[in-house]
């Protein structure tokens, strides 16, 4: 399933956040299957310390070693992802 991912640094916590990161880099290469895969990588908004991404996950457990590696400083969100093609006969149907 994809999802776009919102990431916040908390404040202060810059230097944290890269710390954590470059070692999430290292283990999500030595061992890939426990990780969501970029499809977008990260981007920041603006001039914040906040920004988005898209990510596809094969199971719940993926985003939360994922969580589990960068939280505390970085929060994330993840939203699924719904291809509208498929969720309009859905909603047809519901309708009825």
């Amino acid at each position: 399933m994809k999802f776009i991912k919102y990431w916040e640094v908390a404040d202060g916590a810059l230097d944290e956040a890269v710390e954590k990161w470059g070692k999430y880099l290292e283990k999500s290469a030595k061992t890939p299957e426990k990780f969501p895969r970029y499809i977008f990588p990260p981007h920041i908004v603006g001039d914040t310390m906040k920004g988005i991404s898209i990510m596809e996950a094969d199971n719940e457990e993926q985003l939360m070693n994922y969580i589990a590696e960068l939280f505390p400083p970085l929060k994330i969100k993840f939203l699924p992802l719904l291809p509208s093609s498929e969720y309009i006969p859905i909603y047809m149907k519901a309708k009825k």
